[in-house]
């Protein structure tokens, strides 16, 4: 029987970029979906058409009971679960002072309370099982120290995760080993153009480029070897060493007489 992934927020952008990795790799995949419905089952016909095995799972991730019905329906429908991965996240921007409450308590239960308790269900099942299997924490690189004013309460809810990684690891060894990776930017966000994202893409990193959706599925699918617990792994293309003061998102290109051409 092939392995089996759960990703959550795996209907677009870099969820889905994980899930039909795993695909490629051999897994069957439960895919998590919150409001687009259509496109989870885009991507679980191409996953399918790869030979796996694919479902699109509905939660609202900050329904408790929901986040437990959905670890329970990728063992009844798939057999077995082997990695979590907590991709999805609540992104908007924001800033400190003039946040709302709710934007607030939203953030906290999509990008810090749900993996917890996506976490512990799937400890429960496993522990009960006698079996075994991996947690991948999706952060973000500015939680490294790159912090900036932008997106407040998703950065808050962030932080939270990404000071997880350890304690779980020590919680729910040896039943989960528990990593966690640090992407940076990736794809363009809110009303971006494609040229201000190649832009920015240009001046965020040491190494004028990003690391794309495939490096972060790809780092992910290394941390679920046996040898790797506990760990942060940072696949940014070295953006979380420059400081900004801004989100790298509201880089806009300069007039061409000012700033040249860009390149890819």
């Amino acid at each position: 029987m092939s392995k089996v992934a759960l990703v959550t927020g795996a209907a677009k952008r870099t969820g889905r970029s994980i899930a039909e990795y795993f695909g490629r790799k051999g897994y069957d995949v439960a895919v998590h979906y919150g409001t687009s419905q259509a496109d989870a089952h885009e991507v679980t016909s191409a996953i399918e058409a790869m030979g796996q095995r694919a479902i699109a799972l509905h939660a609202d991730l900050a329904n408790a009971d929901d986040l437990r019905r959905l670890v329970d329906a990728t063992y009844e429908q798939l057999g077995r679960l082997d990695v979590l991965v907590n991709n999805a996240s609540f992104f908007a921007q924001d800033h400190f002072p003039d946040f709302s409450e709710a934007r607030l308590d939203l953030a906290l239960a999509v990008n810090y309370r749900a993996p917890i308790l996506l976490t512990k269900a799937y400890y429960e099942r496993a522990r009960a099982l006698g079996t075994q299997g991996v947690v991948i924490n999706v952060v973000d690189q500015k939680v490294k120290g790159n912090f900036h004013r932008d997106h407040f309460c998703y950065t808050v809810g962030k932080v939270g995760l990404g000071n997880l990684t350890s304690m779980l690891a020590t919680s729910t060894h040896p039943v989960l080993r528990v990593n966690a990776v640090y992407p940076g930017l990736m794809l363009p966000s809110d009303d971006q153009t494609e040229e201000d994202f190649l832009y920015a893409c240009q001046r965020s990193t040491p190494l004028g480029r990003i690391a794309a959706p495939e490096d972060v599925a790809e780092a992910i699918e290394l941390l679920t070897g046996p040898a790797y617990n506990g760990v942060d792994f940072v696949v940014d293309g070295g953006q979380n060493l420059w400081r900004v003061d801004q989100d790298v998102l509201y880089e806009h290109r300069a007039p061409r007489d000012e700033a040249g051409p860009a390149t890819h």
